[in-house]
């Protein structure tokens, strides 16, 4: 589990916003900074809260207050005055040793004269200074907190709410209100008592806005009726903006600022009417709502409506985005629908907090029967009354198993639930979306995942409340499959741990214990944990990802120190070394010549390799170049393990499962090939936990991945049974498909797959019988006769297991193309594109991994051209007339910035006009724009990213590739595009080009 894993590093798909222009500012969306930890001008340490006077200048309250342990009153206790550029102009002091421990000044604001009106809640005042810092009265409010200034009828007030009792929790009925010449007007009674407010703001119009308990804003026309309540009053932590945290700021244009829940905050614009909702993400260390300032964040808006924001807490010595304490004044045009992390929603989905509730212990069932799905509005204050709703379930190449509509009556501060069913009709992966509407309005929409699998043998099935989910989770990961797990002990979670173990032991698990730091090997701790699990525990793994934490020598000092203290204390355990991040071979070289081989026993790899996609052509070389490496120092024997891998079901807003279960899959089939088992591959991580920036989970709270089911059934088709053999189909057939066979007492299981391509027939030569039980990925069985010595069958980017019985056998067809003549072609393409051309005929197959001569990250070896609109034709031209039968198109899996070619014409000119030979249009049904956790729509993508195209043979001297549709970087469609606020463009992208003419197959 590591703590920033190499899939996160230089993969991420959201940029940075724009740079910020002072202090430490990385980019955040503002522009102007001003802060750091100081003694003052333009430097704070304890920042309370930002305002405007009319005239633009910016002040800040920075504050303090008494500290027993302290001695005494700690902090700057100052007001300072900004330009509304950001510049410092001066400062005066608000200290007053007389108040002594009651000091805390908390709001602040300012009128047109430049007089600060500062709150103290614990001496139950307010106290008034001049422009020029001196104190020009105090006025009695007990419990005085919230303030601001508002303009009614052309007269100026400060209105001040306090938040009454001795714990501040006693409802607020009134509002007092103070005139320039220092006497009270006559209170505002506020319609709606506010409890615990946190802060104050006015319109133009003199209306006051409160954020108060429980986490809404309430408007209040001038003399207190309520106008509206934003916000549903519930605590739930939803982030769809209908739970406002403790600030509230006004523009001139009636648009409502505040933050709203989120991981981190959303930065958050109410339109006047409330009919819009506009998010910005944050950032941590501006707005941190679950972390050490998830108290009062201050906003402001300049009278020119720049959004100001208050970072408060410190830096602790290590800079993020910027320092802390700080002020940023956001870019212009920051709630730009377009800019990245941005959505925009209606005003009537405030308080609308939906549910999709499947009755079925972790959403999976075992039969093929009625599975009853709850669509639920949770309690809270919502801003419609009556939904329209429509519902549809859809299998994992989405075809339609279900459908219907219902209304349904809302009444604030009660649940609504609607049931619907579906019935699977077969085993598989179903996708239950709603789609709600008010009055013809779309309003949102969300869905559930439900699995339909049969009770293997051997197999558990999940029982209600028997899952702790959670990072260590030995019941679902057997359930899955995936039946690996790691543990990392600590001096204080070893009890902990003894539940791990013992899971473990209980299903069958493989257990790795990993020293996770530098911090954790020491080694009276090592022989104690050692000892402590003798027998129970035999694999230690030391340091994750030793090359972001160690030089190779002192890491190679620390396996050597502690391999005989493990051994010592237990002479069955195994160390596992060195769990680099990356198959990075001049540090395994390096750790080899530093330690030895005699320093660990089994060598463990974390095979991220720059970006998420799996491609056999890069890790077969890797692998390959890593036992080589292996052998020149005499360890050719060890085994190697995978202890580590990323691979993602959740990319900026889409739900890529079905992409997912095709790469979770396949790394585990390339593996086995490549000598690693299922049991020592290890996939991070299975439950919804973990890290934000990688989400790759196979089981979130909406319910099981496909590849959760699909690494299932290729677990039960291979139980008890040993790899025997890798199948061979020939020198062109080994670039399209991958074969395995286990075998066992009871026969044998083939795993068949194509390698990202559209559903494939295949004939293979069978043995023994008249027939063969085929079984798809999710565990659908059917059997096949065989006619003439073979089965026909259609093999799939997932896997497709025979089952053959005792004394039968299967052979894989040779497939072999000939002589490849597309290097006898000019190439010349209809728009821009970066590239050598002679790259998409040169023979070898580029890579966007890392390490790989004909490949690296930055995709630079990718033949990519330019789509500024479809189509855009890639012309080969060939010298003299030649016979083409067959074309082979190697592009690149949709991930990051690379596009998947997906649709497109190949054409022959016949010396007079071009001749459409072959339609390739890839079955990519469009995205479905419903939330699931971290996600606003569900994409189809199957990892395409090589065709095969055969067809009558034709003579000609010209072909071309007529491209009309492309992915969006890894997003499927236009719709995922708009879902992420992504401004990622086509491209086609392609790394071999192969022709061939009409030799036999």
């Amino acid at each position: 589990m590591s703590r920033w894993p190499c899939a996160a590093v230089g993969c991420l798909l959201v940029a940075l916003l724009a740079a910020t222009a002072g202090g430490a500012g990385k980019g955040e969306g503002t522009d102007v900074e001003i802060g750091g930890p100081g003694p003052g001008q333009g430097t704070f340490l304890d920042l309370r809260d930002i305002t405007f006077d009319p005239g633009g200048y910016l002040y800040v309250l920075d504050g303090g207050e008494f500290k027993k342990d302290k001695g005494g009153l700690v902090g700057n206790f100052l007001v300072q005055k900004f330009t509304g550029e950001g510049k410092f102009v001066s400062q005066f002091s608000i200290r007053d040793d007389r108040l002594g421990e009651k000091n805390d000044p908390t709001r602040l604001a300012v009128d047109s004269r430049g007089h600060a009106f500062v709150t103290q809640p614990r001496a139950d005042l307010v106290r008034e200074y001049g422009p020029d810092g001196r104190l020009v009265r105090d006025y009695s409010v007990a419990g005085a907190y919230a303030i601001c200034r508002r303009t009614v009828g052309g007269r100026e007030q400060v209105v001040v709410c306090a938040r009454p009792g001795k714990r501040q929790e006693e409802p607020a009925t009134t509002l007092v209100v103070i005139r320039p010449d220092g006497s009270l007007a006559d209170p505002v009674t506020v319609e709606r008592p506010l409890v615990r407010v946190e802060d104050l703001a006015s319109d133009a119009r003199g209306n006051l806005y409160a954020l108060a308990e429980r986490h809404q804003v309430y408007q209040f026309a001038p003399d207190g009726k309520l106008i509206t309540v934003i916000g549903s009053g519930t605590h739930t932590r939803i982030e769809d903006g209908s739970e406002l945290l403790h600030t509230v700021a006004v523009d001139s244009k009636g648009g409502i600022h505040s933050i709203t829940w989120g991981n981190p905050g959303w930065i958050t614009r109410f339109d006047a009417a409330v009919t819009t909702v506009t998010r910005r993400r944050g950032r941590f260390y501006w707005f941190d709502s679950w972390g050490t300032h998830s108290g009062y964040t201050p906003f402001a808006v300049s009278p020119d409506d720049r959004l100001w924001i208050g970072s408060v807490g410190h830096n602790d010595g290590k800079e993020r985005y910027h320092f802390r304490p700080c002020v940023l004044r956001t870019e212009p045009k920051f709630f730009d629908p377009q800019k990245s992390r941005t959505a925009v929603t209606s005003g009537l989905v405030l308080g609308l907090t939906t549910a999709v509730e499947v009755r079925a212990p972790y959403h999976v069932v075992y039969d093929l029967a009625p599975v009853a799905v709850d669509f639920v509005v949770r309690p809270g204050v919502r801003r419609v009354s009556d939904l329209d709703v429509s519902y549809g379930v859809y299998d994992w190449l989405r075809r339609e198993v279900g459908r219907g509509t219902f209304a349904l009556k809302l009444v604030d501060g009660q649940e609504a639930r609607k049931t619907v069913s579906f019935t699977p009709p077969r085993w598989g992966w179903y996708s239950v979306q709603f789609q709600v509407g008010h009055k013809g309005k779309r309003l949102t929409g969300l869905a559930a995942h439900v699995g339909a699998t049969p009770r293997y043998e051997g197999l558990p099935v999940l029982a209600e409340g028997a899952s702790p989910g959670g990072w260590e989770d030995a019941l679902r990961q057997t359930f899955a499959g995936l039946v690996s797990m790691r543990v990392h002990p600590k001096p204080d979670n070893l009890d902990r741990i003894e539940k791990a173990v013992e899971a473990c032991a209980k299903h069958g698990v493989t257990l790795v214990a990993q020293f996770e730091n530098k911090e954790h090997c020491e080694p009276e701790f090592v022989r104690r944990t050692v000892e402590r699990f003798k027998g129970r525990i035999r694999y230690w793994e030391i340091i994750n990802e030793p090359n972001f934490s160690c030089k190779v020598d002192e890491y190679a000092a620390i396996v050597k120190r502690l391999r005989p203290i493990i051994r010592a204390a237990d002479p069955d355990a195994k160390v596992l070394a060195p769990a680099v991040c990356g198959i990075q071979l001049p540090w395994h070289e390096a750790f080899y010549k530093a330690a030895g081989k005699d320093a660990f026993d089994i060598l463990a790899v974390h095979d991220y390799e720059g970006h998420e996609s799996v491609d056999p052509f890069h890790w077969r070389w890797k692998y390959a170049e890593l036992r080589k490496l292996m052998a020149a120092h005499g360890d050719a024997a060890k085994p190697v393990w995978q202890t580590e891998r990323a691979i993602g079901g959740v990319r900026g807003k889409s739900f890529l499962g079905v992409c997912q279960a095709v790469r979770v899959t396949l790394h585990r089939d390339l593996l086995a090939s490549l000598g690693i088992p299922n049991e020592h591959n290890f996939h991070y991580y299975l439950n919804e936990a973990g890290y934000g920036d990688v989400p790759t989970y196979l089981w979130s709270a909406a319910g099981p991945h496909p590849g959760a089911l699909a690494t299932r059934t290729r677990f039960a088709m291979t139980r008890g049974r040993t790899l025997a053999r890798v199948l061979d189909f020939g020198p062109t057939g080994d670039k399209m498909f991958l074969g395995l066979e286990y075998a066992g007492d009871d026969g044998s299981t083939v795993i068949l797959r194509n390698l990202g391509t559209r559903d494939t027939p295949m004939a293979l030569a069978v043995t023994g019988g008249d027939a063969v039980e085929v079984v798809d990925a999710f565990g659908n069985a059917s059997r096949l006769a065989v006619a003439g010595g073979r089965v026909a069958l259609v093999v799939s980017a997932l896997p497709t297991y025979l089952r053959l019985a005792k004394g039968q056998a299967a052979s894989a067809p040779r497939i072999d193309f000939g002589a490849n003549i597309a290097p006898r072609a000019t190439f010349a393409y209809s728009a821009d594109a970066k590239g050598d051309a002679a790259l998409l005929s040169d023979g070898r197959m580029q890579v966007v991994h890392a390490g790989h001569p004909d490949g690296g990250t930055d995709g630079k070896k990718i033949w990519t051209g330019d789509i500024a609109s479809f189509p855009q034709t890639l012309e080969m031209t060939f010298a003299q007339p030649q016979a083409v039968a067959r074309v082979l198109l190697f592009g690149v899996r949709a991930d990051n910035q690379f596009c998947a070619l997906l649709d497109f014409d190949l054409e022959c000119h016949d010396g007079a006009k071009w001749v459409t030979i072959e339609k390739v249009r890839t079955p990519l049904p469009p995205s479905d724009l419903v939330d699931t956790p971290q996600c606003k729509a569900v994409s189809w993508d199957r990892d395409e990213n090589f065709f095969a195209c055969e067809f009558k043979p034709v003579t000609t001297s010209r072909l071309r590739l007529v491209v009309r549709r492309t992915t969006y970087g890894f997003l499927a469609d236009e719709a995922a595009r708009a879902a992420s606020s992504s401004d990622l463009p086509p491209k086609l992208m392609l790394r071999e080009v192969e022709v061939y003419g009409p030799s036999p197959r």
